[in-house]
């Protein structure tokens, strides 16, 4: 599970970056100034995960939820990257809070659906 939340974020940053017209470089940096955005997606998304243990067997009402707060914590974390991405002068720029959220949502739902994508862990019994 860690192995695919890992790459369904990576997937999602590098996604967001290409699609977004509101999500871009600081300077002409090589493409893998983007690695900044996704080592800070790794670590806050470590610290602060909000991913069900099993995604097909969880409740729809329970993703949704978790899907929301996660979106919002990804727009969050999107904003912290272009401040980032300021201050070390490569990386990635977010032009605003509404490419922050699509950036978000992106991010999320690129980490859903691939998390969602084979073998699922089965929940031990209490």
């Amino acid at each position: 599970m860690y192995k695919r939340r890992v790459l369904g974020t990576w997937l999602g940053v590098a996604l967001a970056a290409v699609l977004l017209p509101g999500i871009s470089q600081v300077v002409d940096d090589p493409p893998w100034s983007g690695i900044l955005a996704g080592c800070a997606f790794m670590l806050i998304n470590q610290l602060i995960h909000v991913y069900p243990g099993a995604i097909r067997s969880a409740p729809p009402l329970m993703l949704l939820i978790l899907a929301g707060i996660g979106v919002v914590q990804d727009t969050l974390i999107w904003l912290l990257v272009s401040w980032l991405s300021a201050q070390a002068t490569h990386g990635l720029h977010v032009d605003g809070i509404l490419a922050a959220l699509l950036g978000g949502v992106i991010v999320r739902g690129t980490t859903l659906a691939v998390m969602a994508v084979g073998p699922q862990q089965t929940p031990e019994p209490a």
